[in-house]
């Protein structure tokens, strides 16, 4: 985002450079000034290798710009290629963890099972005696509590 700020900055300000360089040299827009002759205007003089240089660095700049954005891509590319195998692991670590709960789970299931079979409940008839006991008691009491 920022290379793209100040890309958009610099094509701004090559834009508004070149209008106001066509503005001012009202005419043919380019003369050669050779050495020890005048102008009939004010502006900045520059020699032939530091024009090519301007021009160079104009052509050059997308290509720096592409520079820029390639290598930054390939380092955030990096990153979240990092990030993802961390959380893939993180997810296999998780799901070793879960399968090696639910074994345990299943294994004290099983032996709780088996323990109750092998211990069957065979007082049935110590807790129907009980019900009928404390049935019969509670009505006593009730009937002697209300008197009738």
């Amino acid at each position: 985002m920022k290379l793209k700020t100040k890309l958009r900055n610099f094509l701004i300000f090559l834009t508004l450079t070149s209008f106001t360089l066509v503005a001012h040299a009202q005419g043919t827009g380019v003369v050669k000034v050779e050495q020890g002759s005048t102008v009939p205007f004010a502006g900045w003089c520059l020699t032939e290798p530091a024009m090519a240089k301007i021009i160079a660095d104009k052509e050059q700049e997308e290509q720096r710009c592409q520079l820029r954005l390639g290598e930054q891509k390939e380092k955030l590319e990096a990153k979240f290629n990092l990030e993802i195998g961390d959380l893939k692991l993180r997810v296999d670590s998780l799901e070793k963890e879960l399968k090696d709960t639910i074994a345990i789970k299943d294994q004290e299931i099983e032996k709780l099972e088996k323990i109750a079979l092998d211990n069957p409940n065979n007082y049935w008839y110590l807790f129907t005696a009980g019900g009928f006991i404390i049935g019969v008691g509670t009505t006593v009491g009730i009937v002697y509590i209300l008197g009738l």
